[in-house]
């Protein structure tokens, strides 16, 4: 019925295997639909720290940055790796979204940008991994694009993609994308479409935006224990996640 609260219960959390990512062994509980109870449910979760992410868009030019590297995930799908891709990164302990995909987009596209717009929060594949996504569009210079980027002690090489907004769209029905970078490239039509696309001021570079203390980033900052021994009540048509 609409407004009851659905309640669930992680019984148990057990580290099943740690590397770049650690895989969590959930004994889950919770409510029925009918007013039942499922009983124990084993899970293995993927878990590790949240995303920030960007499509770089330069409104005066009407294009769109990209990136282009190798991606393990889409070889082993059988796509072409060199998978074209968004802006993204992990967001460290205690630091904000916002500071961390401002890092990001000058390690991968060597670009700084002017103005960034919140876009959403997203749970990325809810079904099998936490992960959470910290989605924006930020505004750049795409004349200033060149050369390849990336951190070579992290295994990076990127090359930066210099598209019109058309053509860009246009790669959502000709070739695989990762779902965020579909996602933004969606918005972004939307937002063009519907006259929207003016970005909001939050300038990255401003005191308390760029840096470990955070400032007015409007997602705050993350901090994720993982621990996930509370009771987590889900009222229906809203999410409430413990922290």
């Amino acid at each position: 019925m609409p407004g009851k609260t659905m309640k669930a219960k992680i019984l148990q959390s057990e580290a099943a295997y740690t590397g770049f990512f650690q895989l969590r062994r959930l004994t889950v509980e919770h409510e029925l639909f009918d007013g039942g109870d499922s009983g124990p449910q084993l899970r293995e979760i993927l878990h590790r720290s949240d995303v920030a992410a960007a499509l770089l868009y330069d409104a005066r030019a009407d294009e769109v940055v990209l990136v282009e590297q190798y991606r393990a995930g889409a070889h082993l799908a059988g796509e072409n790796p060199w998978l074209i891709d968004i802006v993204a990164g992990r967001i460290e302990t205690g630091q904000t979204p916002l500071a961390t995909i401002t890092r990001e987009i000058a390690e991968e596209a060597g670009l700084t940008p002017t103005a960034i717009e919140p876009i959403g929060v997203y749970l990325t594949a809810p079904h099998l991994s936490s992960e959470r996504l910290y989605l924006y569009c930020a505004t750049v210079e795409a004349g200033k694009v060149a050369g390849f980027h990336g951190l070579a002690h992290e295994g990076e090489d990127i090359r930066p993609l210099v598209l019109a907004r058309s053509a860009a769209l246009d790669r959502l029905q000709r070739q695989p994308l990762s779902l965020w970078a579909a996602l933004a490239l969606t918005w972004l039509g939307n937002a063009v479409g519907s006259g929207k696309a003016q970005l909001t001021d939050i300038d990255p570079l401003a005191a308390g935006h760029g840096g470990q203390q955070g400032g007015t980033d409007p997602y705050g900052r993350v901090d994720r224990t993982g621990s996930g021994q509370n009771l987590v009540e889900i009222p229906q048509g809203k999410i409430k996640k413990d922290r």
